[in-house]
């Protein structure tokens, strides 16, 4: 029997998320963040520089010397940010990612999840949703999203939207495709698609990227043609690699090692061996229809393996202790479970990679005990990784989920 209960729900959603995101945008004028959101200020210079006719990769943001790095489909994308009022394109950004922090969680809560929830907040959904929306803000990772204006997520829920979809929707895949061709960081879900057998997505992903590039080309040619023949290959472009906020391997070699000749081949063994081992966890997950699981984890292989890997791009924390705890119920109970999902989320709360001495190179010389909250966030990832390898374990092995059409129950 058809209600227009669930309809109502979306409704009273949207508008609780909508009051979530102007209480931190009013949050952001009132903590100064109107002076600051620098990467924002980025995706404005790039649209500005367009619609002046400059050239879009030598210019540098006033005052901070910053460039734009983002493929050229991402500068056009930005072009309705640059020419509205500073205030108005905060805002606007501003609620943008909360509202995808809102996506993100309802996205990644299995149906089973609300049994958790005492009886008498069960009908409350939305007020547990808007809870979670308003926690999050408190995760580092998050806050530096919201901090600096960046893009992650948005990116990240619009990959875990995209995947999540029944096997046969339309266009499925097609927006992860255009979140590579938006920021670069994507591109390993090209082959999550591809060694789990999902053709129509693979094609649709190509083709979304295939589309930015086309834009891209069609828009600026030559600022195209310098981006994918030159610009591309630079990683020094976005920063010091060795800097603390640098959470993947080769920000951790790069601490270990600075310039040393051995460290981009080890960064290259490291990356293509946690590749292949993310890939096989991957798929597993997937064959057994945990989709979120699978998602969450591959997102793993493009925090670790990209060269820079901000500590904002780890918004993938969020699903990723949904899986994390899901794997330790179904292993160990429901208590360990909570344990597990209060010291994940906890810990990233502590923002414990900024204990330490960083700038200035200040990075090349942690003692030992300092490198340990210095690399906080790769080490917990990697405990997550082992755990869910672990408990994989006792997943169905069946192929057939992997066209299933429902998403992670």
């Amino acid at each position: 029997m058809t209600t227009t209960q669930p309809r109502t729900d979306r409704r009273w959603i949207i508008v609780a998320v909508l009051g979530c995101a102007a209480f931190v945008a009013l949050g952001a004028w009132a903590y100064g963040l109107f002076d600051g959101m620098i990467d924002l200020r980025v995706y404005r210079l790039g649209g500005s520089v367009l619609l002046d006719r400059d050239s879009l990769y030598d210019a540098q943001l006033p005052g901070s010397g910053l460039p734009f790095t983002y493929p050229p489909f991402a500068a056009i994308a930005m072009v309705p940010l640059a020419v509205v009022p500073w205030g108005v394109a905060l805002v606007v950004w501003t609620t943008i990612s909360v509202v995808c922090i809102a996506l993100i969680w309802r996205a990644a809560l299995p149906a089973g999840a609300w049994t958790l929830v005492p009886a008498q907040w069960r009908d409350r959904r939305l007020v547990v949703l808007a809870a979670l929306t308003g926690l999050s803000l408190l995760l580092e990772p998050v806050w530096q999203t919201i901090q600096f204006g960046q893009i992650n997520l948005l990116l990240t829920a619009m990959i875990l939207l995209d995947l999540v979809r029944p096997a046969n929707a339309k266009w499925r895949g097609f927006w992860v495709g255009v979140t590579i061709g938006v920021k670069l960081t994507p591109l390993p879900f090209l082959a999550f698609l591809l060694i789990t057998k999902q053709w129509r997505a693979f094609r649709n992903a190509v083709l979304g990227l295939l589309a930015t590039m086309a834009i891209g080309f069609a828009v600026i040619p030559h600022q195209s043609w310098e981006y994918w023949t030159v610009v591309i290959r630079n990683a020094n472009r976005v920063g010091g690699l060795a800097y603390t906020a640098n959470q993947s391997f080769m920000g951790f070699l790069s601490r270990l090692g600075d310039e040393a000749s051995w460290v981009e081949p080890v960064w290259f063994l490291l990356s293509a061996v946690f590749g292949l081992a993310v890939l096989w966890l991957a798929r597993k997950y997937w064959l057994a229809d945990e989709r979120v699981t699978a998602i969450s984890v591959m997102a793993l292989a493009v925090l670790y393996a990209s060269p820079v890997s901000w500590s904002h791009h780890w918004v993938w924390i969020i699903p990723l202790g949904i899986s994390l705890i899901r794997a330790v119920q179904r292993e160990w109970g429901t208590k360990p479970a909570l344990v597990i999902g209060i010291l994940w989320y906890g810990l990233f709360v502590l923002r414990s990679i900024w204990w330490v001495p960083f700038r200035d190179d200040r990075e090349l010389s942690w003692t030992f005990w300092q490198s340990i909250p210095g690399n906080s966030h790769l080490i917990l990832g990697m405990l997550a990784f082992l755990t869910l390898a672990y408990t994989s374990r006792s997943l169905p092995d069946t192929s057939a989920a992997a066209e299933v059409p429902a998403k992670q129950s």
